[in-house]
């Protein structure tokens, strides 16, 4: 085989390999359900306890098998926001203690993927 043919069959498949990549990055930020984003933060510190955890997904979670859990507090059930199906949130229903909180949750995308995760955040002390 020529340099010439060698090079650019070379070429091709460097090409070929960088698209499958790129496509096999954009399917899985397709296909898979993550948290994109919460309030509280993770490891924020807030000056008072907040009203309500709520948690939004890079795609519509299914509701029917969301859960949300923080330690040292009660949680009320796990809705939908009506604005954005995207988030799901659950009322704080007693006042959280002074210290760190962590919460936790699991649901699942439209695939019946289970997805779940947990983060912390602080509630610092009124003075």
């Amino acid at each position: 085989m020529r340099i010439q043919n060698k090079l650019l069959l070379m070429f091709v498949v460097a090409i070929l390999g960088t698209l499958f990549l790129v496509n096999l990055v954009a399917a899985e930020k397709i296909l898979h359900l993550k948290l994109d984003s919460s309030i509280p933060k993770a490891d924020e510190t807030l000056k008072a306890s907040p009203e309500k955890i709520v948690l939004e997904f890079s795609q519509r979670p299914e509701l029917t098998v969301a859960k949300i859990d923080i330690q040292d507090g009660k949680l009320g059930k796990v809705m939908r926001s009506e604005e954005d199906e995207t988030i799901l949130w659950a009322a704080i229903e007693e006042s959280l203690p002074a210290g760190k909180h962590t919460v936790k949750w699991v649901t699942s995308s439209s695939d019946g993927h289970p997805v779940r995760g947990e983060f912390s955040f602080a509630v610092s002390v009124r003075r």
